[in-house]
């Protein structure tokens, strides 16, 4: 944390004392040495936590195609070495726009438009959130110009903790310009000129391309810090994410009031995933791209990749144009599309459409593709074993139920264990959590348990 940011720390919470400050310190995954193994669902089922069970275990490191991971500070170990593969089944690249071409987005700082024109092509064309709610962007953003107060923040969430998405990683790492500038533009539309980009602790090559792009261009209408995370899942969750920025526990926070209204710090603030803040800089000037995705894809793949599409696009289509189709020997039986809290879908549904409204739960974007080597049962205890790891705790439901669905042995207990998690929950991870599962059991019934 900066110095400037622990200053409004103290302003708001006061200096901690020893025992809170232990609660916060104890509640993340990461101390300060980072070596860890990758126990995230592609590195899981080839053989990660194999790599050397002394280790402790994250759930990504962002190296989904090239899995089993280690991370070892800033190095990353891979048991296989594939690239990261870059596709476009798009028209014409707009996620992709700079990875493609090696360029760090510097120009997507100039001749930003005006606040009100930036909030009104935002509205125009129907942007929504890249980082799995989908939440409509202008209508946020229009609350947060809406309040009056003189201190307003925008915040690039960079936690991108789904096993199987590396594209924030990727657009950090390469183009952290387009992110900085998408932050910009929202800071015009509604008012705001202090920024944060969190970026989570298993990324310390993407915080040191932020720090080094902040470092080359100071900008007059917005100071941007950057805080790095510790390790926790839930910590997407926005409001658990100004918790964490704050130098608190990365609890959710009750709703509402929501960010646009009290959020960092009190302050009104704006929460937007990184690819959503990277794409803002084209659509501005373009006033088209809103429908564009990237979709990481990993597993039984030949070639597992970044895929720009148009948000439709059926899995299918990505699967065999972009990735090569079934890795040699193997035949797909299901895929974990929008990580843990996503969907199953099985492979005789593949011809799905990649969207929000066709498929919720596509979340980040991330998809896992599986072959006859991973049972549904093992994708079960994998799926079960991330959701008690994960658990902040902080409610009763998505506690005590995400500790026992691995006990569960009949349909109607799950379901009902399941049903109260959904209802009761205080946040996206504990009314998640039950959706691949449902999946899982209504594709193979009752055999998946146990």
């Amino acid at each position: 944390m900066s110095d400037a940011l622990r200053a409004l720390f103290r302003r708001a919470h006061g200096q901690l004392p020893p025992a809170p400050q232990h609660g916060v310190e104890s509640f993340y995954a990461l101390g300060h040495e980072l070596d860890v193994v990758c126990d995230g669902t592609a590195c899981h089922f080839a053989g990660g936590p194999g790599i050397d069970p002394q280790l402790p275990r994250v759930r990504c490191v962002g190296h989904c195609y090239e899995a089993p991971s280690r991370l070892t500070g800033p190095s990353v170990a891979t048991g296989n070495g594939h690239p990261a593969l870059l596709k476009n089944l798009a028209s014409t690249p707009v996620v992709l726009r700079h990875l493609l071409t090696d360029s760090r987005g510097e120009a997507d700082h100039d001749d930003l438009p005006s606040g009100d024109d930036i909030l009104a092509v935002i509205e125009g064309v129907g942007l929504r959130g890249r980082g799995g709610a989908a939440y409509p962007t202008a209508a946020k953003w229009k609350v947060a110009k809406a309040q009056p107060s003189a201190e307003k923040w925008v915040v690039a969430n960079g936690d991108e903790g789904d096993p199987g998405s590396w594209i924030d990683r990727l657009l950090l790492e390469r183009s952290p310009h387009a992110v900085l500038a998408g932050m910009r533009a929202c800071g015009r539309a509604i008012g705001a000129n202090r920024g944060v980009v969190y970026i989570r602790g298993e990324y310390p090559r993407a915080r040191a391309a932020v720090e080094a792009a902040l470092a080359e261009e100071r900008f007059d209408d917005m100071r941007i810090h950057v805080v790095g995370g510790h390790g926790s899942y839930v910590v997407g969750e926005e409001t658990a994410l100004l918790n964490a920025i704050e130098g608190q526990r990365g609890e959710p926070r009750p709703k509402p009031p929501y960010p646009a209204v009290s959020g960092l710090f009190g302050k009104p603030t704006v929460v937007q995933n990184v690819e959503t803040l990277s794409i803002i800089p084209h659509i501005v000037r373009a006033n088209s791209g809103a429908s564009h995705k990237a979709i990481c894809v990993a597993g039984a793949v030949r070639e597992p990749a970044c895929v720009e599409v148009t948000l439709g696009t059926p899995l299918r289509r990505v699967l065999n144009e972009a990735c090569g189709g079934p890795r040699e020997g193997s035949r797909w039986t299901m895929a974990l599309v929008g990580g843990p809290l996503g969907r199953v879908i099985p492979a005789a549904a593949f011809d799905v459409e990649l969207a929000y409204d066709a498929l919720p739960g596509l979340g980040h974007g991330g998809v896992v593709v599986f072959d006859a080597s991973v049972s549904p049962g093992a994708l079960f205890r994998h799926l079960a074993e991330f959701a008690r790891s994960e658990s902040c705790g902080s409610c009763t439901p998505c506690r005590v139920g995400s500790a026992r669905i691995a006990d569960m042995r009949d349909t109607p207990s799950l379901d009902r264990l399941l049903t109260t998690m959904e209802m009761g929950s205080l946040c996206g991870f504990g009314q998640g959590v039950p959706r691949p599962i449902r999946d899982l059991v209504e594709l193979c019934g009752e055999r998946v348990l146990g």
